[in-house]
């Protein structure tokens, strides 16, 4: 008979508390600048983010990094593609404001359950990488 060897698992190291509170708080602030109040949430993620951008291999580098790109993306998908197509088509159509109520809720429907998915992975202490926009 052989004998067969068990192998372990590897799991990512934790970080510390202080690292994981901080993610906690950047994933926080994301989605306050979706959900709650625009700007003012992004200008303490750029605060913290160049606070804490002498330790780039830190788990809160990491989800503050994640979250001042998706914040930036946010701000171009939500507000300067819907401006461009307001003022560039004719805004008594219906049709005008179904596309862009459409695509409203659906961009932000994205960005809400990609900071929620960060929100998540904070609180674990791993660090994130979101699809496409990392």
């Amino acid at each position: 008979m052989k004998k067969v060897e068990k192998k372990e698992a590897v799991v990512p190291e934790k970080a510390n508390q202080n690292e994981t509170n901080i993610a906690i708080l950047a994933e926080t602030l994301f989605l306050a600048n979706l959900l709650l109040i625009p700007i003012i949430p992004f200008l303490v993620l750029l605060y913290l983010f160049r606070k804490f951008a002498h330790k780039p291999d830190s788990v809160a580098y990491n989800h503050l990094r994640q979250t001042l790109i998706a914040s930036i993306f946010a701000g171009i998908f939500i507000v300067i593609i819907v401006a461009i197509f307001y003022f560039f088509s004719s805004t008594s159509a219906a049709i005008t404001w179904t596309i862009i109520i459409t695509y409203l809720t659906c961009v932000h429907s994205v960005f809400v359950m990609l900071g929620i998915y960060g929100l998540s992975k904070a609180m674990a202490g791993q660090t994130v990488k979101f699809p496409l926009i990392a």
